[in-house]
Formats: C-alpha cells, structure tokens, sequence
C-alpha cells in the first residue's frame, strides 16, 4: 500500500511517499519551497505524487541526484506542471538516456523515465525571497548535490545524511567522496536538515559532525581489524553482525561488507 503523508515546516511544505513503509530509506520526502520541488519520489508510487500535486502550481523542479527514488517522477511532473527540471552535469547522461537498476530496487522503487535536465544555476531563486545554493556533494553518486538556504540556515541534504551512523553501503558509493562532502557542508552554519529519508533534522550542524566523527571512528576500527589479519568479511561480522535481510535482497549491492571495503581504501585528507 502507498504511503503518502504531509508535512509542514516553517515556509517548506512536502510529502512523504512509498510504496512501502519498510524503513527509512524504503520512503522518500519531497520538499517544496513555493513553487520550488526538490526531488520528485520514485516512480512506483507516481500517483500519490499525482494527488499532491493536482492543483499546486510549480516553477521549478531540482533533483539532488540521479537515483530511481529521487528522479523518479520528474518527467512526469514536468510534464503535468509544465516546470523544467535541473540537476548536476555529472548525471545528464544518466537521467536523458536512462539507467539499469537491479530487481530489488525494481521492486521497492521502480525504473526512471528519461528526462533531460538544465543546469543548476549558481544560485536558485524561489518564491517568498528564498535563495537555494546547490553545493556539490559527490559520494553518494558522482551527480549528488545539496541545497543551502543562508538566510534560514536550511540545508537540503538529499541522500548525504540519511543517520549519524549507517551500517550499509551501495556498491557504488564511494566513501573518499562523502568525508570531501562532510566536511563541506560542515563549513556552513547548517540548524536545520531536510533530508529525503529522515524528513526534517533540527540541530544539523552537530548531525553532521556526529556522521563525520562516525565515518572516521570506524575506518580507524576496520583499518585495525584488517591489521591484525582479518578478512573484509571477517570484520564485517566482528562489527556489524551477520548479513542482514537487506544484503540477501540486494544480492550485495547495498551491504555492511560494501561500507567495510571502502573504510580499507579510502583516502583520508
């Protein structure tokens, strides 16, 4: 069954969407700024994204990054509402020519239709006198970005956050890229997350350090481990406990092992 659920937060308003209310990131917040969208939902669920948006005029459409459950309804909410669509270059290719994905994500989120994005401009404006200044966040996926609101303090985090401590890694995720990324954002006065997953954050500065400060605490564990001679799976276990449902269901591309794997070759800067 779909979830859809409505929020509202100072000037943000936004809806929360799912085909399945499994787990955070099973579900996914779409916020909206006046007539601003930031990421449109997975695709699986394009009604309930429908029924939210009938009526509600929109300007413009901003995606943090390329992924089914973040992209997924922007071809069609382009089309419904008329507004174009922005992203980062780094994922053009992938949103106008279309991605594979594997079955489990098929299941939980849908495919994207193809879509061909604008640039984001250094500095978006959006109604009520907002300023949303994208800052380019790659470790998550190469395209991934976020959006900071100076005036309000906000900042709009996509999948950078998601917890203070995560226990599982996509295949693809590169764990050089999200310290870089951290610590970036880390050099804003950040009070307030909005983050695709969780929904809204208060005390997001500290939010963020305690993600930083949770990343490196755990390289140095795993760098530990494997010097003493144990095995990437081996620690895995000693760390996180046996393979989760997840891991089975993802055939490894989303697991504890991957996120074990990239604290052993990370750089640290």
């Amino acid at each position: 069954m779909s979830v859809i659920r409505t929020f509202t937060h100072d000037s943000v308003t936004g809806v929360k969407v799912g085909k399945y209310n499994l787990a955070d990131n099973s579900t996914v917040h779409m916020f909206c700024l006046g007539e601003t969208v930031i990421d449109t939902g997975p695709p699986n669920d394009q009604k309930a994204v429908a029924r939210f948006f009938k009526g509600r005029p929109v300007r413009q459409i901003l995606l943090t990054h390329h992924h089914e459950d973040h992209s997924g309804n922007a071809a069609f909410l382009s089309r419904m509402t008329g507004a174009p669509v922005y992203a980062h270059p780094a994922g053009f290719d992938l949103l106008r020519e279309g991605f594979s994905i594997r079955m489990y994500q098929k299941v939980f989120w849908g495919s994207t239709p193809r879509v061909s994005p604008e640039p984001l401009a250094k500095a978006v404006a959006t109604d009520g006198g907002h300023t949303l200044v994208p800052i380019h966040t790659p470790g998550h996926s190469p395209d991934h970005v976020c959006f900071w609101e100076p005036d309000r303090k906000w900042l709009f985090t996509g999948d950078l956050f998601l917890a203070p401590r995560v226990r599982m890694f996509r295949a693809d995720e590169d764990l050089t890229g999200h310290l870089k990324s951290l610590k970036a954002v880390l050099d804003y006065d950040v009070e307030t997350l909005f983050c695709a997953h969780k929904g809204v954050v208060a005390d997001g500065h500290r939010m963020l350090e305690k993600k930083l400060t949770y990343y490196l605490e755990l390289i140095h564990k795993v760098r530990g481990l494997h010097d003493e001679g144990h095995s990437p799976t081996e620690i895995t276990r000693t760390l996180f406990g046996k393979k989760g449902l997840v891991g089975y269901i993802s055939c490894n591309h989303m697991s504890s092992e991957n996120l074990v794997r990239q604290c052993l070759t990370c750089t640290l800067t």
